[in-house]
């Protein structure tokens, strides 16, 4: 009996194919599946940097620092940075160093560097906090050589790094190529307040197209007892792709702080020049007139001056990139003094050294 079924099958198979090689088509061909979202950047962030040094005391005007020598870190911050929103921010950081006036020993105790909270609308920002003050701030990242030695009004003591307060910034015209800094602190460092006297800084930084850079500073610092404290800068700056230098100026006085409580004007005058030489090697070197004695100029930790004598402090050094975060600089730092006032002339300072600095 001839089997009936396999015709049948054949029909409906042929009926079928199409539909069956149209799902197979569109299953090869199917769309991927979307790809994972990259994952966000955390809201925090941990870094830090140290400068740290080798050093030898070749001459001093002190007789007992000549042949000091050794290894010390001149800095070590750990900071951490939080995005609180698109326009809240904080940043709490923490330094470290080594005891620098040649007597203290004993183990390095962090203290709070930086402890802030910014406000940021539009061009504009408000800091609250312990924060750091413009003009010294501006003048180091021109230069980009903190690791090397503080600017001059840092150097000196005319003014601490730091204070704690209130810090208005922003940028002005269409192409914010002007900025400007307002603070209001308490005129004492990253210590505490303990008197009724409070600092006024503003500044106003212009950058023009070519790369010529124009800063003007003032503030005025209330100290008790009348021994107000006034300051003025002019800086003028030059930025190219391979060199950079600058040129500053400085005048402060102090009201009734010198001999025999009379007022006193202090001057100086400081060129820096930086210059590529090779992908990864870098010359730099530096020049301070200061036209009078530095007050407690003893007191400078890792390099001590006379308070005796006017002075020209210069420095040179030649910085060699190892990695993208890491420099090896050897550098020396030298003091020369004019006579004092009964004649005599202090000796001159000479202080090689090689400074590692590295952030991550």
């Amino acid at each position: 009996m001839p089997d009936t079924r396999r015709p049948f099958f054949l029909a409906l198979l042929l009926v079928l194919a199409p539909a069956i090689a149209g799902v197979a088509v569109a299953q090869t061909t199917a769309a991927p599946p979307p790809a994972p979202k990259p994952e966000e950047a955390p809201p925090y962030k941990f870094s830090g940097l140290v400068y740290a040094d080798y050093y030898y005391v070749v001459r001093d005007h002190r007789d007992e620092l000549e042949d000091e020598n050794g290894f010390w870190i001149r800095r070590l911050y750990f900071t951490y940075d939080h995005t609180l929103s698109k326009a809240l921010s904080l940043r709490v950081r923490l330094e470290v160093n080594s005891k620098g006036d040649f007597e203290t020993t004993g183990v390095n105790t962090p203290y709070v560097k930086d402890a802030w909270l910014k406000w940021s609308f539009g061009a504009h920002a408000l800091t609250f906090g312990i924060e750091p003050t413009a003009n010294i701030d501006f003048v180091d990242a021109f230069q980009g050589y903190r690791s090397v030695e503080k600017s001059p009004l840092d150097l000196y003591r005319w003014d601490s790094s730091r204070d704690f307060g209130l810090l208005l910034q922003g940028g002005l015209g269409k192409e914010k190529r002007t900025r400007y800094s307002f603070q209001f602190g308490n005129g004492s460092g990253t210590g505490s307040e303990t008197d009724a006297s409070k600092a006024v800084r503003g500044e106003l930084v212009h950058r023009f197209p070519a790369g010529l850079v124009l800063e003007g500073y003032a503030d005025w610092q209330d100290r008790p007892d009348g021994r107000d404290v006034s300051t003025l800068q002019a800086f003028a700056g030059w930025q190219a792709k391979r060199w950079r230098a600058s040129l500053q100026y400085g005048r402060q006085d102090r009201r009734e702080t010198g001999p025999d409580g009379s007022d006193l004007a202090l001057d100086f005058v400081s060129a820096f020049a930086w210059v590529q030489v090779a992908p990864r090697v870098a010359l730099l070197g530096r020049v301070d007139r200061s036209f009078d004695p530095i007050p407690n100029g003893e007191t400078t930790d890792y390099m001590p001056f006379s308070a005796d004598a006017k002075s020209v402090f210069g420095l040179v050094g030649v910085d060699v990139t190892l990695a993208k975060a890491v420099h090896l600089i050897p550098n020396v730092e030298a003091t020369r003094y004019d006579e004092t006032a009964d004649g005599t002339r202090p000796g001159t300072d000479v202080v090689p050294r090689v400074t590692l600095f590295f952030s991550w």
